[in-house]
């Protein structure tokens, strides 16, 4: 009596996607909810320094960032002028840290360092590049 052990010949001989597609979806939900923890930045020219070094200090501050226009931002949000202050008096614990396109007017620069300097805030930093780094 020979019996057959050979594969079931109800076998399906194409491949199981599911397996497949469970793993593609499970990385794409992986990747949206990382990118949800990514903080938005906007597109700034740095100016360079030959003194610049990185700061262990960088996730407490208070980021301002002023573009080529002058336009100043908080959080990626637009900032007037006038709300500086209620922005600055809101955060005093931690520093101030300025990102500056290198094109932006030196009249938006100094209005921020300005209003920090009439609240005795003297934390301030300004984020450059490195020399020879584009």
């Amino acid at each position: 009596m020979i019996e057959d052990f050979s594969l079931d010949k109800e076998f399906d001989e194409e491949i199981d996607l599911t397996p497949l597609i469970d793993v593609v979806f499970i990385l794409l939900v992986f990747f949206f909810v990382t990118s949800t923890f990514i903080r938005p930045s906007l597109p700034v020219n740095l100016a360079k320094a030959a003194s610049a070094s990185a700061s262990s200090e960088r996730k407490k501050q208070l980021v301002i960032t002023i573009n080529a226009d002058g336009e100043i931002f908080h959080d990626g949000k637009p900032l007037s002028r006038a709300e500086i202050p209620a922005l600055l008096q809101e955060n005093p614990a931690p520093g101030i840290n300025l990102f500056v396109d290198r094109a932006a007017p030196f009249d938006a620069f100094l209005s921020v360092v300005d209003e920090a300097r009439l609240l005795n805030r003297e934390d301030i930093s300004i984020t450059t590049l490195p020399a020879g780094r584009e």
